[in-house]
């Protein structure tokens, strides 16, 4: 327990600084006088004044803040005098940091360890064409028409382009090459072909428990002789709890033993499964920074835009309230991506600052979201917005994220008593 607390207050401490220096930077660089600058509430530990500003780090660390002149009283000039574009940058700087942390992040974590990707490995499924024309599991694409198949994905792509053609395959079954002449549907009907092979084990898992190592093949679990990943996965899944045989495979030696999946609940679905902590071994490419910075691009704004659409999702009620989590889900996920190792430690560093982004740029009044709403709405009518209007909105806003917090608390107990 004392290591997930360090390593939350790790997770936010970094977040929260990119988050705040990004507003300090920008209000510098528009020359508005910045007061305080706190990492964290409450009582100030260590303080100095530099300047203008006084540099606070405070003693609780869940938070963070600056103090700008005339961010709250106009007649005091600084920040409230300057363009409604400055305003907006100022404001907009932090969560914007955080974007470009998660970024950073990401670029980090593919240039230290790679990128996994599918080879052309088939699965044909069961009574489809491809099937039919003999296409076997475990069948490798090596070549579709003159083009070469380096992955599972420009098979896809290649194959959304030939629909309703006919095309040649030249395939690597063990050490023969073959020709297939396959009629592309209008449906795939071709998956991934992934071996039982464990890549990494989760620390303090079932399966680390029972010794299991990445390079493990899975030969049979519940008396199940097991083929392929997926199978093995879903067998585990409906076993959460249950002492189940397993078979696995270490060089030449047969290793029998059994395993007690743990029990994890979906915090979308609620659905309980069973979950052994391995993941599945892929092959994986180095990249160059070019390369790096391009894939963290694509993986950032895939992030960014299914977490707006999980929060809408919330909102409108098509994800229960119930998959929202607080400090203590964090620390859980905390925990649990330091078990993980480094890799994955990154990866979900840098997934909460893109999410601290996008949750500051909801526009509720006292998020950066909200206060960049109010300078626009204030824009618009060429007048700001009274004292009277910003208690109105602060206190509504204040009101909103009091009960947002108090949910999210409850959902984590609830998931406690309930785990």
């Amino acid at each position: 327990m004392a290591t997930s607390i360090i390593l939350v207050v790790l997770f936010i401490g970094v977040l929260i600084t990119f988050h705040e220096f990004g507003h300090l930077i920008v209000a510098k660089i528009t020359n508005i006088p910045v007061e305080s600058f706190s990492i964290g509430f409450g009582p100030a530990i260590i303080k100095r004044k530099i300047g203008e500003t006084e540099y606070r780090l405070s003693l609780i660390p869940l938070g963070g803040y600056i103090k700008m002149t005339g961010e709250e009283n106009p007649d005091e000039g600084g920040f409230s005098t300057k363009p409604l574009g400055v305003r907006i940058a100022v404001v907009g700087a932090g969560p914007v940091s955080n974007l470009i942390l998660g970024l950073l992040l990401m670029v980090v974590m593919y240039l230290s360890f790679g990128i996994k990707y599918l080879p052309p490995v088939i699965d044909p499924l069961p009574g489809s064409q491809a099937e039919a024309i003999g296409l076997a599991p475990g069948d490798i694409i090596i070549k579709a028409e003159k083009e070469t198949i380096p992955g599972f994905e420009n098979l896809e792509r290649f194959l959304q382009l030939h629909r309703r053609k006919e095309i040649k395959l030249t395939v690597l079954r063990e050490k023969e090459i073959l020709f297939f002449d396959y009629q592309v549907p209008d449906t795939n009907e071709l998956e991934p072909f992934m071996a039982p092979i464990i890549d990494r084990v989760r620390a303090g898992s079932p399966a680390a428990k029972i010794g299991l190592q990445p390079g493990d093949k899975i030969i049979a679990v519940a008396d199940v002789p097991i083929k392929r990943w997926e199978e093995f996965v879903e067998i585990v899944r409906e076993n959460g709890g249950n002492k189940i045989p397993i078979i696995y495979q270490r060089g030449d030696a047969l290793i029998t033993d059994s395993i007690i999946p743990s029990v994890e609940r979906d915090q979308m679905s609620e659905e309980r499964f069973g979950q052994i902590g391995v993941w599945v071994r892929l092959p994986k490419i180095s990249l160059s920074l070019p390369r790096a910075l391009w894939e963290a691009l694509r993986r950032t704004g895939y992030i960014t835009v299914q977490t707006f659409v999980i929060i809408y999702k919330v909102i409108t009620r098509q994800i229960s309230t119930r998959a929202i989590g607080g400090p203590i889900m964090v620390a859980k996920i905390a925990y649990e991506g330091a078990s993980w190792g480094a890799e994955y430690f990154l990866a979900l560093w840098a997934l909460l600052s893109i999410n601290l982004f996008v949750v500051n740029m909801i526009p509720i009044p006292i998020l950066d979201g909200g206060r960049i709403l109010l300078d626009i709405i204030g824009g618009l009518r060429r007048r700001r917005l009274s004292e009277k209007e910003m208690s109105w909105a602060t206190n509504i806003g204040w009101v909103l994220i009091v009960l947002i917090i108090i949910l999210t608390i409850f959902n984590d107990l609830r998931r406690l008593v309930q785990k």
